[in-house]
């Protein structure tokens, strides 16, 4: 059944695929720590459901395993400039959650009366811990899950399932003594305990921060307008990756400018980017976010 899932989840697209035990957390403890030193900054929503943080059995009692799978997207050949390119193509939510429900019909077609339920950055678990346990790949000092031969450029989703299955053996940390993603961060926001203060972070100013920015805030995000992969596109692991990996959904397309940006009413930016991630954001952040990186050419 474990490498019947597997072959599955490749046959879907996602690049990677293993299994980990439904279990009480082995990283709370930092999680915690991050949150208490504020490093959340405006994200409150991640200091809530603790308890289901703490043990995933806490979200679903029946859950007995999680198969966690890594979706490829294209490297950022310009990073810092513009738009993420994981936010490029289709929303990475439907695109992950709709094959992670073809998945689990799979697992039913086999193992009949078989419970599943999927997420992708939508529910209060702790993914890069289940990614690691899963043998995904490891954490990187840039806070990103690095699978040896795809990359950084990866994004999680979850299947929780009642089956026990056999957990996938965690790999390695490789990143040895390489610091090239800190030092590639025009900010400060990346440490050598693998995690990030998003209070400098452009990818959460630029994304999550609600408000008008401050002077400070306004310097930090250069010319993002949408997220930043100044550290991913810096990872060595990213040199080589598999393009042929990459999903076709999470292909890029062009996306306008700052200054088409500006000028854009709430029909043009629903037509615009109705079906990605960027939608969530909304036209005010979208269009603050533009006006800065034209105030920061100047």
């Amino acid at each position: 059944m474990e490498q019947f899932i597997k072959n599955k989840a490749l046959e879907l697209g996602f690049c990677a695929a293993g299994i980990a035990n439904a279990d009480a957390s082995s990283s709370i403890d930092r999680y915690e720590e991050w949150l208490a030193k504020g490093h959340s900054a405006g994200m409150s929503y991640l200091s809530r459901n603790i308890d289901k943080r703490k043990d995933i059995r806490n979200l679903e009692p029946w859950a007995r395993s999680v198969i966690v799978v890594a979706a490829r997207y294209p490297l950022n050949h310009a990073p810092g400039k513009g738009f993420s390119t994981y936010c490029r193509g289709t929303d990475y939510h439907k695109v992950i959650k709709d094959k992670l429900t073809l998945l689990g019909e799979e697992i039913q077609k086999r193992s009949p009366n078989t419970k599943t339920r999927a997420f992708t950055d939508s529910a209060p678990i702790l993914e890069r811990e289940l990614a690691i346990k899963s043998g995904i790949g490891w954490q990187g000092r840039h806070g990103q899950i690095i699978h040896e031969t795809h990359g950084c450029c990866i994004l999680l989703g979850e299947l929780l399932t009642d089956l026990v299955l056999q957990a996938t053996p965690p790999v390695r940390d490789r990143c040895g003594d390489c610091r090239i993603c800190i030092q590639s961060c025009p900010t400060g926001a990346l440490s050598e305990t693998k995690s990030v203060d998003a209070r400098k972070c452009r990818s959460y100013l630029t994304i999550e921060h609600k408000g008008v920015f401050t002077p400070e805030q306004g310097s930090l995000i250069g010319q993002s307008v949408f997220g930043c992969d100044i550290c991913t596109a810096a990872c060595p692991y990213n040199a080589d990756t598999d393009n042929s990996r990459i999903i076709p959904e999470l292909r890029e397309r062009d996306l306008p400018s700052a200054f088409d940006i500006l000028s854009m009413n709430k029909e043009d930016f629903d037509r615009q980017f109705n079906d990605t991630a960027v939608h969530r954001t909304g036209l005010n952040r979208l269009q603050r976010n533009a006006k800065q990186t034209i105030e920061n050419q100047s």
